[in-house]
């Protein structure tokens, strides 16, 4: 009984000791102006669900080769590009008429960048 009472007190005088929290240090501006450097760089497919015809938009990869690829849901690739110098804003339309109804992955990459984008054949 004695044990159980010292515990009672020991757990009761715990519990009302302040918890010393370490406040986390805010953003330096170095890390703001690092963002703030960063390009925006974009890839869009449309039309989403498409009919075979599809157009591929790439934002801010001017001067960057870039692999585009197209594969189905088994990852073999249907169709591929090399892009070797894209303008700033780059458009390709690709006809897929020729494959099956489903769905595909288009995959971009480029030097620190990769995307892969769903989309629909019916």
């Amino acid at each position: 009984m004695k044990h159980f009472i010292l515990l009672v007190i020991i757990c009761l005088s715990f519990s009302k000791v302040p918890a010393q929290v370490k406040p986390r240090p805010l953003p330096t501006e170095q890390k703001s102006e690092a963002k703030a450097g960063v390009e925006d760089q974009s890839m869009s497919v449309y039309p989403n669900p498409s009919s075979g015809v599809i157009t591929i938009s790439l934002e801010g990869f001017e001067g960057k080769k870039t692999d585009l690829r197209i594969m189905n849901v088994i990852g073999n690739v249907v169709y591929r590009e090399v892009i070797q110098n894209p303008d700033p804003h780059y458009l390709k339309t690709i006809d897929l008429n020729k494959l099956a109804k489903g769905l595909y992955y288009v995959k971009l990459e480029a030097p620190s960048y990769s995307e892969v984008r769903k989309v629909i054949l019916r």
